[in-house]
């Protein structure tokens, strides 16, 4: 007897293919990135490695090259700074002295003394005194004047060394018969107006002058001052020293005679240094010498250079004669002293102002 079909249907066998029994290697699909399309190939980029180092070198270089011309520069001004000073200060003419420029950095000496007598008198005669600036040699202002005055139609003549035996120490120049003699004194600039002849010479007249007062004193055996008095000189044998008191409490003059003749050099305290004008203690001094019988005034006075300091240099007269005197201050007490003879050129008057020295002051 026939089975009766079923009204359901069968569903197909599922057939699965046959293993061919290697193991199957399971491949990871790759993940899509986006900045892989701009990626170049390995030339590429080693380009563009040389390329990005040729931009970053060339700026280092401008900047190091640019620094280098910058302090460059700045050393350049720094060494003429040393040469010529600080090129802010304002360049003014010499005071006393027209068409004549000052030394860069350099001050007036005399500016806290502006309306002192003496002062006026030493730069209305063609003179004046400025100080050196810091880290400044004479050859430094030598070299600056040296193309200044030359721009101002000034004539050099000659520079003449320090030690030189027949000439004075400086640099001369020379325009319109007018001589300029610019030197170094005590760390200072001076100048000093002069004549032609002078100028054209270096002052040899005057160098041979002090050589014969010089051989003069040689000549003869010395004599010191007593070992307390403020002043230091050496005095030949032929001449008698004496020593007298004066109004100043426990000072005294000293007075130097010639043997047998009446040639006297007296030097004499006459007040306490920068209480008043030097010319108002050559007045007192007038007025203490004079008596009765005899009467001194100032004819005139001239400011001069004595050692450190400003002095005067005066023409006195004593009745109807002439006696020349110097009005010169001493650092050791701090006092005014005048310094005269009687007679005109005398060679051991002029020595004395030469030579001599405030007791304790290095030679």
């Amino acid at each position: 007897m026939k089975r009766p079909r079923s009204s359901k249907k069968h569903a197909n066998p599922i057939r699965m293919p046959k293993s061919n029994g290697k193991a199957s290697i399971v491949k990871r699909k790759k993940k899509f990135q986006f900045n892989n399309i701009f990626k170049k190939k390995k030339n590429t980029q080693i380009r563009r490695k040389k390329t990005s180092a040729k931009y970053i070198v060339i700026p280092i270089a401008l900047i190091l090259l640019s620094a280098l011309v910058y302090f460059s520069v700045k050393y350049i001004l720094f060494l003429r700074e040393n040469a010529y000073g600080n090129k802010t200060y304002e360049i003014n003419d010499l005071v006393g002295l027209e068409g004549i420029p000052q030394y860069p950095g350099s001050e007036y000496m005399f500016i806290n003394e502006s309306e002192d007598l003496i002062v006026k008198e030493f730069i209305s005669n063609g003179n004046s005194a400025y100080k050196i600036p810091d880290g400044i040699s004479i050859a430094d202002i030598e070299k600056y004047y040296d193309k200044e005055l030359k721009k101002r139609g000034w004539e050099y003549i000659q520079t003449v060394p320090l030690g030189a035996e027949d000439k004075k120490y400086g640099q001369y120049w020379l325009k319109d018969g007018k001589g300029l003699r610019i030197y170094s004194k005590f760390r200072d600039i001076w100048y000093e107006t002069i004549s032609e002849e002078d100028a054209r010479t270096a002052l040899s007249r005057i160098v041979t002058e002090e050589i014969e007062r010089e051989m003069l004193i040689a000549s003869s055996d010395n004599q010191d001052l007593l070992p307390d008095y403020p002043w230091r000189i050496k005095i030949p044998k032929e001449y008698l020293i004496k020593y007298f008191p004066t109004d100043i409490k426990d000072q005294r003059a000293v007075s130097f005679q010639k043997l047998g003749t009446s040639e006297i050099v007296e030097i004499y305290p006459i007040g306490t240094w920068k209480t008043k004008e030097l010319d108002y203690m050559l007045e007192d001094y007038c007025k203490l010498k004079s008596t009765d019988e005899v009467t001194y005034s100032v004819f005139n006075s001239v400011p001069i250079s004595f050692r450190d300091s400003l002095g005067l240099r005066a023409t006195l007269k004593k009745n109807s004669d002439t006696v020349i005197a110097l009005v010169i201050p001493n650092s050791f007490n701090n006092l005014v002293y005048i310094l005269s003879t009687t007679q005109l050129d005398d060679p051991f008057f002029e020595y004395i102002i030469e030579n001599i020295k405030p007791l304790g002051a290095k030679d």
